[in-house]
Parts: C-alpha cells; sequence; structure tokens
C-alpha cells in the first residue's frame, strides 16, 4: 500500500467499480465490495481512523440487523440462520459507500455514467437473448424476474438522469433512449409482477408530484405506446398477459397456497418465526397444501419463499422479523420523501430514490425480492447515491 493512499480516493474507484459490476456480475461487485472493506480495514490498522459514516443510517441498521439476530437465535437451525444474517450485513455496504465517497459533482457524473453504460449493456443483452429465442429476457441477472426487479429500477434512475442539468447532453440523450430499452427489457423480462408494480409506481409519481402533470403524461404515454408495441408484436407476451387475471393458472394458484401456507406458518410461530432460509424447509416438509402442484421431486427442488416480501419475513422471523424489515424501509421512505421536498424537484434524486423503493416493494407483494443479493445491492448502491446527490445538486431545482 503506497505511503500517499488516499481512502476516500481508494474508495470512490471502489464506488465505480460497484456501479459497473453490481448489474453484470455478482462476482465482480462482491469483489469490489471486498476491495472497500480491505481498504477500510488497511486506512484504520494505518490511522486509527474510521470514514465517518452517517450515524442516524448507522443506528438504523444497527437496530434492523440486531433483531435479525434475535431471530436467528431462535432458529430451527441457529448457525444455517445467522450466516444468512451475516450475509446479510454486506448487502447494506453499497449503501455506506456511496452515501460517503461521492463529495463531489464531477464524482456523481462519473457514478451515473458508468451506471448508465452498465444498464445499457444490461439491456442489450436482454433483448439478444430474446432475438436468439430465449422465452424470457434476463440480460446478465440470474433469473428474468431478477431482470424485472433491475428494470424497475433502472427506468427511474435513468429518467433522473435525462433530467438531471449536471450531465453532458449525450449522456442525457442516451438516458431517454436508455429508459425507453429498460421498458421493452421490462416487457420481455415476462416478469407479470414487475409489469404491475410499473404501473402502481407510476401512479404514486401520480399523486405525489401533480405540477407537472403534462409532463408526465408524456412520459407516460411514450412508456405505454412503447409497451403496446412490444405486446402486439408477440403473442407470447399476449397470452403471458392474459395470466394474470386467471385464478386457475398454475403460478397464481400456487402463489396463493404459498401465502396460506406462510400465514399458517406464522400463526404457529409468531414471535420469532421458525428462522431465516427455514422457509424452505418448512414449506416443503411440513406446511405445503395438499392442493399444491409445484411439489420437490425430480423436476423441482422445491420453492424457497412465498413470492411475498412480507409473508416471507412473517414466516421466516416472526413478529420481531416483520417489524424489522417494515420499520426498516418505513424510515427510508421517510428519508427520500423528505429529501423530495427540501429539493423541490419533481424528477429530483429524493423522488427518483422514493420510486425505486416503492417499485421494489410493490413488486415484493408477488415475489420475494428484497432478500436477494443483487437486487439489494444494486437498490443501496443507487440510494446511497441518490443521497449524495441532494448535496451536490442543490442549484439543479426547477
Amino acid at each position: 500500500m503506497p505511503k500517499k493512499f488516499s481512502l476516500d480516493a481508494a474508495m470512490f474507484v471502489v464506488v465505480l467499480l460497484m456501479a459497473f459490476a453490481v448489474p453484470l456480475s455478482t462476482a465482480a461487485a462482491s469483489i469490489a465490495v471486498g476491495l472497500g472493506v480491505l481498504f477500510i480495514a488497511v486506512n484504520f490498522a494505518r490511522k486509527r481512523k474510521l470514514p465517518t459514516f452517517d450515524a442516524k443510517i448507522l443506528e438504523v441498521l444497527a437496530l434492523y440487523l440486531v433483531c435479525q439476530v434475535i431471530t436467528a437465535l431462535t432458529s430451527w437451525e441457529v448457525l444455517t440462520s445467522l450466516r444468512e444474517v451475516l450475509g446479510e450485513v454486506h448487502r447494506f455496504f453499497p449503501l455506506l459507500f456511496a452515501m460517503t465517497f461521492i463529495k463531489r459533482r464531477e464524482q456523481l457524473c462519473s457514478v451515473l455514467i458508468v451506471s448508465l453504460v452498465a444498464f445499457l449493456i444490461n439491456d442489450a443483452a436482454g433483448i439478444w437473448q430474446v432475438i436468439n429465442g430465449k422465452p424470457r429476457a434476463y440480460g446478465f441477472n440470474h433469473t428474468p424476474t431478477f431482470y424485472g426487479s433491475f428494470m424497475l429500477m433502472q427506468l427511474p434512475i435513468m429518467i433522473f438522469m435525462a433530467r438531471s442539468e449536471i450531465l453532458p447532453m449525450l449522456w442525457k440523450r442516451l438516458a431517454v433512449f436508455g429508459a425507453a430499452l429498460s421498458l421493452v427489457c421490462l416487457v420481455l423480462s415476462m416478469t407479470r409482477g414487475a409489469w404491475l408494480a410499473l404501473v402502481a409506481t407510476a401512479l404514486v409519481f401520480v399523486l405525489m408530484e401533480r405540477r407537472y402533470l403534462r409532463v408526465t403524461a408524456k412520459i407516460f404515454a411514450g412508456l405505454a405506446i412503447i409497451f403496446l408495441l412490444v405486446t402486439i408484436f408477440s403473442p407470447r407476451l399476449q397470452d403471458r398477459l392474459i395470466t394474470l387475471t386467471d385464478a386457475n393458472f398454475q403460478s397464481n394458484s400456487e402463489r396463493v397456497l404459498m401465502w396460506q401456507s406462510a400465514a399458517e406458518i406464522f400463526r404457529d410461530y409468531p414471535l420469532t418465526g421458525v428462522g431465516q432460509k427455514m422457509f424452505f424447509r418448512a414449506y416443503n416438509e411440513e406446511y405445503i397444501s395438499p392442493d399444491a402442484q409445484e411439489r420437490p421431486g425430480e423436476d423441482m427442488r422445491g420453492h424457497t419463499h412465498p413470492h411475498n416480501n412480507f409473508l416471507h419475513r412473517a414466516s421466516e422471523g416472526g413478529l420481531i422479523g416483520l417489524l424489522s424489515f417494515v420499520g426498516l424501509y418505513v424510515y427510508f421512505f421517510r428519508e427520500f420523501f423528505l429529501q423530495w421536498r427540501r429539493e423541490r424537484n419533481a424528477f429530483g434524486a429524493g423522488i427518483t430514490a422514493f420510486l425505486m423503493l416503492a417499485a421494489l416493494q410493490f413488486e415484493g407483494l408477488t415475489d420475494t425480492n428484497m432478500n436477494q443479493v443483487p437486487i439489494m445491492r444494486e437498490f443501496w448502491l443507487l440510494a446511497g447515491t441518490m443521497i449524495a446527490a441532494e448535496g451536490l445538486m442543490k442549484s439543479d431545482t426547477r
């Protein structure tokens, strides 16, 4: 390590690496997070000084994690649940790194540009997959469902980039193109929960920002046109849309059965649940409905979550786990809302972070997304970037 090692400079490089790696490679993103931890540890060993992280956010995260440890200690398999809690800790590092080490406007621009490049690559990969015969786009993500979650985050952040005054015009135009491309990819992911989440998030935006109804109408009319055009030329997509209201469609009926089973687990273990990573065992071995068609066997391993964030937390963490989960995100919803009020910008950083979180939570009503490493890393990285942006864009209001 060189004598003139600068922690701020090194950690900004880590943030840039994360911005590029998180949408594209879980392994590369893990390396970037690991480097950040290493740089902080080396700096502490040399100077006996830690970075000045936001004390309030550290308190909120600490309280949340203490609650997770409590539920893990009563788990059916304590060590397995404790490992899951330990694994959750590193998912918050991108939040702390971004909000702490993006300190100048040019740094913010660099992170946004690198993120945009990664988004465009991820979009191109998904479209290429469908052109080459894949039934659903998934880009560089593990599954089409994850891909849908990433598109829900990419859309608000690219609209933010397109409306920002701090980026050069070339990148703003690329952001407009990227937003349209991400909508196409969202459609091609065939992730129905993400489609519904987009509609619900758009309604939230309209309710929050009534001063820009004309601009909002133009943006969402464009999005609707793109969605309809893709639908018209895709019989498979048309069939997928029909299943949204088909109660007999197996994916729909299985979800309802899993929700019922998760509620039964919560009823039997109301305080601390069965423990993190234990839904798989509880559901597939003891609580699976006699009517369930998707059962563990040769063709499938068995469901690992109940396709609902809140029921997932309730079944695995009981009341303590559920309330800590709700409390964590209520806190961040409130912080993003207050940031939006301070910025007074319909397309500012605060409302962008608010809408990203809203979209994920809406999708989380029909899927379990807030426990997935790639999704959480991307969300917390972008959330930290938007928090850092407030102090760097005070002149960018309209």
